[in-house]
């Protein structure tokens, strides 16, 4: 064949070609000027090419298409043709269809850790003059509600150990990709509230309903590899301002160290292999009686 070897693979998580030319590394003696174009597949036949890149090979042995000379990644839709020039001759590929469907499932944590809590605060035996809240993931829209409420998010994610092994690309045959770290996750949950006594209840309530969470349900999932908390209070009532009545808050860090897992699932629309399963028929086995020797 003529032109240089090209071997191609989509990017998982699509909208990208990866173009690689394993002749190009080490480059060749006398290699001179490559050129790398790209023309477009389509019911109407093929575009013109388009040059993406003229110039020297030397360790230019990938070349990752994004889209380049265009106003977007590459088209899902769309099969795209490339070819490849160096000293040895020009080699077309394609059309190929960057369409991988990218499902990203997140482990959800925070929304478990807002139902831990919400559940702990409707269970609570309210004192007198303590009014019930709820637990909230966003500021109330369309002004206020009415005191007290629980703000909950994740102001923070970092990973927390390198394991071995990490950098190695882990796709199974499935095309499911599995990211999994120990990690540090860090929430703000801030308590609003009508007065200093209200807020320090459920400030308290919280912390108390943390440590049981560390042992009754992070623990099991295998998150609580290290924890620790902070909490400040405050209050925003100035009346000699005209701020009246304002409010109290209480503002609480938890951090809890453990397992990240999300799960990356790619979905080709080209088929990688396929497996032919041979069925053979049962064999017969006759029994011979054998007379005893004498």
């Amino acid at each position: 064949m003529a032109g240089p070897a090209v071997n191609y693979s989509v990017v998982p998580v699509g909208g990208v070609i990866n173009l690689e030319m394993p002749g190009w590394l080490p480059p060749a003696s006398g290699q001179g000027v490559v050129t790398i174009s790209r023309a477009v597949s389509g019911a109407g036949g093929l575009s013109a090419f388009t040059t993406l890149y003229t110039g020297a090979a030397t360790g230019a042995f990938l070349w990752v298409d994004a889209g380049d000379l265009l106003p977007a990644p590459l088209f899902p839709g769309s099969g795209y043709v490339y070819q490849v020039t160096d000293n040895s001759g020009t080699n077309q590929v394609g059309p190929i269809y960057p369409a991988p469907t990218y499902f990203n499932s997140p482990d959800r944590l925070t929304q478990l850790f807002i139902r831990l809590l919400q559940a702990g605060v409707n269970n609570l035996s309210l004192p007198s003059g303590i009014g019930a809240t709820q637990v909230l993931a966003q500021m109330p829209q369309g002004g206020f509600q009415a005191l007290p409420y629980i703000l909950v998010n994740l102001d923070l994610i970092q990973q927390y150990q390198t394991g071995i092994g990490q950098d190695v690309e882990n796709p199974d045959n499935t095309g499911d990709w599995m990211i999994v770290v120990n990690s540090k996750r860090v929430w703000r949950v801030s308590v609003m509230s009508r007065n200093a006594n209200e807020r320090d209840f459920y400030r308290d309530s919280l912390l108390g309903m943390f440590q049981v969470l560390l042992a009754t349900v992070f623990l099991p999932m295998g998150i609580e590899v290290h924890h620790d908390f902070q909490a400040a209070s405050g209050t925003d009532a100035r009346e000699w301002e005209g701020k009246n009545p304002g409010f109290y808050y209480a503002e609480m860090i938890f951090t809890i160290s453990g397992t990240f897992p999300v799960n990356i699932l790619e979905t080709p629309r080209y088929i990688e292999a396929i497996t032919v399963t041979a069925t053979m028929p049962d064999l017969v086995t006759e029994e011979i009686e054998i007379p005893p020797t004498i």
